[in-house]
């Protein structure tokens, strides 16, 4: 009995101890970091979609900021940027807000581009390779009830196969009433990027465009399957995993660290750069949610 007493306080006095480590003081104001140079950062790439093509070609530079910083990065408006197939180089112009625009190109399947950015007295260079995407057979909504892993809703989904003997890695995109929608999660890793690995050539049945959004009666809803390649595919799963937020320190909230960038210093290559230049094929359908129960 004195044992299992002795047992009993014991623990008690191990939870107490870890409340009182787990109190959290705000020191922001008292941390006082080292200013690092900013680096580049790329946002976007090239898209090829037949249902909805693109009139013009965009991709977004800014530069790193400070780590406790609540402004938005610094945009880069003062780079020369072009993209090359290998045989044709388009020019890309700066049309506000670090956008850099190009109404010319027209992606094609299975070409590599490369983009080239001289910025800061430095030359960056990337490319990434353009897959095909197989196309929706069957785009609708099912209604699902609550469960402790999703909402209580309409869940879009859809049906398509998978083209034989040809490695292939997806990403899903979903837009709800014309904004895309995604919630920071760690398991965006295992749900919104996949690849064929376990159903190369086979039929998909049901596949969900982002479970965790529940769509209500009257939503105008796009979903999109994008072919992208193995390194963004990588690049993705590492931007899911340490962006995820689960609130639990071990599910989703790591700490943070440089996910490797496409984009290459070629002046100095420890200077590195942030972002991934991608090149993606895109299927996407759009419906609105009506009543089918």
């Amino acid at each position: 009995m004195k044992t299992i007493v002795k047992t009993v306080l014991h623990i008690a006095c191990l939870c107490i101890g870890i409340l009182v480590l787990s109190c959290e003081t705000d020191v922001t104001n008292d941390i006082d970091l080292v200013e690092s140079t900013p680096k580049l950062v790329i946002d976007g790439g090239l898209e090829r979609n037949t249902t909805s093509p693109l009139t013009t070609q965009q991709f977004r530079l800014t530069t790193t900021n400070d780590f406790l910083s609540k402004d938005p990065n610094p945009i880069v408006s003062n780079a020369v940027v072009s993209v090359t197939d290998g045989t044709t180089t388009w020019t890309f112009e700066h049309t506000g807000d670090g956008l850099y625009s190009n109404d010319e190109l027209v992606p094609e399947l299975g070409n590599r581009y490369t983009v080239n950015i001289q910025w800061n007295g430095e030359t960056y260079e990337g490319s990434d390779m353009l897959n095909e995407t197989p196309q929706f057979e069957r785009f609708f909504t099912d209604f699902q009830e609550e469960t402790i892993f999703s909402p209580e809703g309409y869940i879009l989904k859809f049906d398509t196969t998978d083209p034989v003997g040809i490695e292939n890695f997806y990403y899903t995109r979903l837009f709800r009433n014309g904004e895309f929608v995604i919630i920071p999660d760690p398991g965006n890793s295992q749900v919104l990027i996949t690849s064929d690995d376990f159903f190369n050539g086979q039929k998909r049945i049901g596949i969900e465009i982002n479970g965790e959004i529940a769509l209500a009666i009257g939503d105008v809803v796009t979903g999109q399957q994008l072919a992208i390649s193995e390194g963004y595919f990588n690049y993705l799963y590492e931007l899911f995993t340490q962006t995820g937020n689960t609130s639990i320190s071990f599910g989703g909230n790591p700490p943070p660290a440089t996910i490797r960038s496409n984009v290459i210093n070629l002046t100095t290559p420890s200077n590195r750069s942030v972002g991934y230049f991608y090149t993606v094929d895109v299927t996407e359908d759009t419906l609105t949610v009506i009543d089918e129960q």
